[in-house]
């Protein structure tokens, strides 16, 4: 857990909290370009397990309204109409509360509806502050997780447009994931009444609840081909059976890719001359050998580092973390190590870190073979260290 945070257990003597399960949702549908419409049966299912992590991953404040209701017609309800688990000071969200409310006067009158616009409708303005709430919670605790507060993730807020100081982030985020956690509350249950779903965005601030009182370490999947931040490998072991020690791959699946791409390597030296490779590892030693040294006189220099060189080209962009998610596919997490110089910071991170560095100096306009080659030989120095 990070340092400077602590959990106050519900109820009392807990070690976890029961996920609550989540309202199933049939014949949903889009509505002109900014509602989304279903029905509610009463059916109930549990949520996938790390879906904040996982199923999550690629949503947030610019979701599309077919990717929203995608979404809730696949694992369920994402949030309550009247923004009722969340506080009111995060992302602005009082100004999109407004909007969201003026859509639903501005239904009432096309509809020529009486009552309350029905429960059965999300607007585009309800589900996307949902949404980027989330991201906020699971990414700045992710970062929280590895470095011991939210110091490096309040970076991302700084000296860009609406930024804040890190004390508005730590209390903006305690405020958010607290008011999400509402869901917890003890209850009676009795066989002839039925049970309550919760939300996607209730259940989703339990599950991160739950990792956080359990200290969990985030890892990076090491299959080349994948990367998904995650903290226990699934595959056939039962829910509860699932390791989160000693793991490399978020799930049985990648282990056997990446297992096979290695025996493919394997094959491949193995049928090479004996020379060739002799040769090849002569030549790959001093190239080490001279990226070593190039990364020692910058550092001499004083030559502002990669990390360092990379956020000074996002704010010249004007890019956030979710434009570099959605153009370049590397998280808000990751991001955040790389300006800050610490390609190490995740466990399995380093697998990727060319091909994330790749994507952020080509989305900035960057020499790419130049930033990894700097990447290269900033890592070689500090290994050799």
């Amino acid at each position: 857990m990070g340092k400077n945070f602590g959990t106050t257990l519900v109820p009392e003597g807990a070690q976890r909290l029961q996920v609550p399960r989540v309202a199933q949702l049939v014949e949903v549908q889009v509505v002109d370009d900014e509602w989304i419409a279903f029905v509610s049966e009463g059916e109930l299912a549990d949520l996938p397990d790390e879906f904040y992590l996982r199923e999550l991953r690629h949503y947030d404040g610019d979701s599309t309204i077919q990717e929203i209701a995608d979404l809730i017609e696949e694992y369920g309800q994402l949030c309550l109409d009247d923004f009722a688990e969340w506080s009111g000071d995060v992302f602005g969200n009082w100004e999109q509360r407004s909007i969201a409310i003026e859509k639903r006067i501005e239904y009432k009158k096309q509809y020529n509806v009486d009552m309350l616009v029905p429960d059965s409708l999300l607007h585009l303005w309800e589900g996307r502050p949902h949404l980027d709430y989330l991201r906020f919670l699971r990414d700045g605790w992710i970062v929280a997780a590895a470095t011991g507060d939210l110091a490096d993730y309040a970076q991302l807020f700084v000296d860009v447009p609406n930024g804040q100081p890190i004390e508005s982030t730590v209390r903006h985020w305690l405020h958010a994931l607290n008011a999400g956690l509402r869901v917890s509350h003890a209850r009676i249950d009795h066989p002839l009444v039925q049970e309550e779903g919760a939300t996607l965005f209730g259940a989703s601030c339990i599950q991160l609840y739950n990792h956080i009182q359990e200290g969990a370490r985030y890892k990076v999947c090491m299959n080349e081909s994948c990367g998904r931040i995650f903290v226990r490998q699934q595959g056939r072991a039962a829910k509860d059976q699932r390791k989160s020690e000693g793991v490399k791959y978020c799930s049985s699946k990648c282990a056997r890719a990446q297992a096979q791409r290695e025996l493919r390597r394997r094959r491949s030296v193995a049928a090479q001359a004996p020379d060739d490779v002799i040769l090849e590892a002569q030549r790959e030693e001093s190239r080490v050998m001279a990226m070593v040294a190039l990364a020692k006189a910058r550092r001499e220099q004083g030559v502002p580092s990669l990390g360092a060189t990379l956020r000074v080209k996002r704010l010249e962009l004007a890019l956030d973390d979710r434009s570099v998610r959605r153009r370049a596919g590397v998280d808000a997490p990751i991001l955040i190590a790389i300006e800050a110089d610490d390609f190490e910071r995740y466990e399995g991170q380093h697998v990727h870190m060319e091909r994330w560095l790749t994507a952020l100096a080509e989305l900035y306009g960057m020499d790419s073979k130049e930033v990894v080659a700097r990447y290269r030989a900033d890592r070689l120095l500090e290994l050799s260290r």
